[in-house]
């Protein structure tokens, strides 16, 4: 079966992809420099789980992405309907999993 899209759903698409893209490209800025991201911070008591942690990383994720004319709510809802929310964390995951966990248990090794 053959799907036949216009031009401009074709743009929107690529558009979508390019923040998705862009999006990505700020979460590996984040985790590549995660020490220096979070400086003191007690992983303890702020994130006694991964999961825990990997919903703060996706509110850094869209705090620090700042694409031209894109206001905080719209990132937020950029991820949430565009994306959906489990499958953004699930491709988070897929590309930097290891690094997040490998990360998450160096800093809670002592709790």
């Amino acid at each position: 079966m053959k799907y036949i899209i216009t031009e401009s759903q074709y743009n929107k698409i690529l558009s979508l992809k390019r923040r998705l893209i862009d999006i990505m490209s700020e979460a590996s800025q984040i985790i590549d420099a995660a020490d220096d991201f979070y400086g003191d911070i007690d992983f303890c008591d702020y994130y006694p789980t991964l999961e825990k942690y990997i919903d703060s990383l996706v509110m850094d994720i869209i705090q620090q992405y700042e694409p031209d004319n894109f206001e905080i709510d719209d990132k937020e809802n950029f991820i949430i309907d565009h994306i959906g929310y489990e499958t953004f964390v699930n491709q988070l995951m897929d590309m930097y999993g290891e690094k997040i966990e490998n990360f998450y248990n160096k800093n809670t090794q002592d709790c």
